[in-house]
């Protein structure tokens, strides 16, 4: 049997990646079938609704898929085996005379409320193109959705037509393996940037290495794989100068110390499973991580417990950012919580139970109350004159509780509970910093809290 070729003369081999009519896959099987005539491929479609079977012909298994209808056979001349990823990018960015030259198509094309597509006349094209066509002075690269599938035969012209490629972006392509990736980053001695998400990337013996062609390579994005944790971390020690790691949309549920990580400064883990905050403590120690976005998993509570309410905590010493978008918060003590940090500037909460306790003001109020070090909440800057009117609204708000828990105006008559500063860790920092409120006050603002409840 003759092997097939793509168009550059590279050989389409076994678990290599194709394209039918825009559904991807990965060819399982090469070879002939009985009382057929030539050769066949055995492909498993990323989506199984495209098969219409599980690799079997005739009672025979040829290859094996993870779905019942995900395999299907198919002529080889029918399906895409992509083309090199010099080629993609001198389709892209070269120099041609065309009216949206070097203009992503799918950006020329805006959505509206009712899904209706409206085209969009892009003014300046052949100026970005002329500029973009100097393929040696490109820095930023975005190649999605485009048939690559690996260096191919022309990795010297890679190398010497773009070497100061920073930002490469070879998502949902035709890539089939990490050593297809290194291959191309080995021409790019000055990137920085990679992104390999929506690609079957298998994990594979030997990944855990150090590997020279990563070695510059400072962000990382591997959402859309399917990786465990554990995989992701195999993956990781390939890159030895990683310092933000992008791993959205995979299949992240249990959390272990990441001793490869030690110099990250970002960890995206959107849309995963984590279930809990011991999880996210498994990653307390990475000392220069400053960015956590945890949005869209299952986490309830948040918590710190090496110490009381009002120290401060050892766990996360430089993080500023925290993102827990669409989680299950739903206590004020997670809130406290969070004022353990030594650092942390800005949250993100919203989509959170929390944020139906009260009125949208008041939450807002509450949050940048509860945390001293907070500058900006859910994406809206917190300014000095906010934040006092919230600390003494703060005051005067549980001002009564306070008093009913042996609080007193009188220093050396107060006797607050223990019970009531854990649920109000910073309350004897206002009264210090601004004063106790009079009572009539206290009275006032409690019944305006009611108001604002939900």
């Amino acid at each position: 049997m003759r092997d097939v070729v793509r168009n550059d003369g590279s050989v389409i081999g076994l678990y290599h990646r194709v394209d039918h009519e825009g559904f991807k896959g990965s060819v399982k099987f090469i070879g002939t079938l009985p009382d057929t005539t030539g050769s066949w491929y055995g492909v498993e479609w990323d989506d199984p609704s495209r098969g219409k079977h599980d690799g079997s012909y005739k009672g025979k298994q040829y290859f094996h898929t993870s779905s019942s209808t995900g395999g299907s056979f198919i002529r080889p001349k029918k399906v895409d085996g992509g083309y090199s990823c010099f080629l993609a990018i001198n389709d892209r960015y070269g120099k041609t005379n065309e009216a949206h030259a070097g203009v992503i198509i799918e950006d020329l094309f805006v959505v509206d409320g009712h899904k209706k597509q409206t085209k969009v006349e892009m003014v300046g094209a052949e100026k970005v193109n002329k500029k973009q066509s100097k393929l040696d002075q490109l820095q930023e690269v975005v190649l999605r959705g485009m048939s690559v599938y690996g260096v191919g035969p022309h990795g010297s012209e890679l190398r010497q037509n773009t070497p100061n490629i920073e930002e490469l972006d070879i998502s949902a392509t035709l890539v089939s393996s990490w050593l297809c990736v290194s291959q191309i980053t080995e021409c790019l001695p000055k990137l920085k940037s990679l992104n390999v998400s929506d690609n079957v990337l298998p994990i594979i013996p030997g990944a855990d290495k150090d590997m020279p062609c990563f070695r510059t390579v400072e962000i990382l994005y591997i959402n859309r794989m399917h990786y465990t944790w554990k995989q992701i971390l195999q993956t990781c020690k390939m890159f030895p100068v990683l310092k933000q790691l992008h791993c959205c949309f995979n299949s992240v549920e249990k959390l272990c110390l990441p001793s490869s990580l030690e110099q990250l400064t970002l960890l995206n883990l959107e849309s995963n499973k984590v279930p809990s905050w011991d999880n996210v403590l498994q990653l307390a120690s990475l000392s220069r991580l400053d960015t956590l976005i945890l949005n869209d998993n299952k986490i309830e509570n948040i918590y710190f417990p090496d110490v009381p309410p009002g120290d401060t905590t050892s766990c996360f010493p430089c993080l500023k950012s925290l993102s827990v978008n669409y989680n299950k918060i739903s206590e004020w003590k997670s809130i406290n919580e969070l004022n353990k940090l030594q650092q942390l500037e800005e949250i993100r909460i919203v989509h959170n139970p929390i944020m139906d306790l009260a009125t949208p003001e008041t939450v807002r109020q509450m949050l940048v109350a509860k945390i001293s070090t907070l500058k900006m909440c859910n994406r809206t800057e917190v300014f000095e004159d906010e934040r006092k009117g919230a600390e003494i609204d703060y005051l005067k708000r549980f001002g009564p509780h306070w008093l009913k828990a042996g609080g007193h105006q009188e220093e050396d008559k107060d006797q607050t509970s223990a019970e009531f500063l854990q649920e109000h860790p910073r309350f004897k920092q206002f009264l210090k910093k601004y004063g106790a409120p009079e009572t009539s006050e206290m009275e006032q603002k409690s019944k305006t809290l009611k108001d604002n409840l939900i």
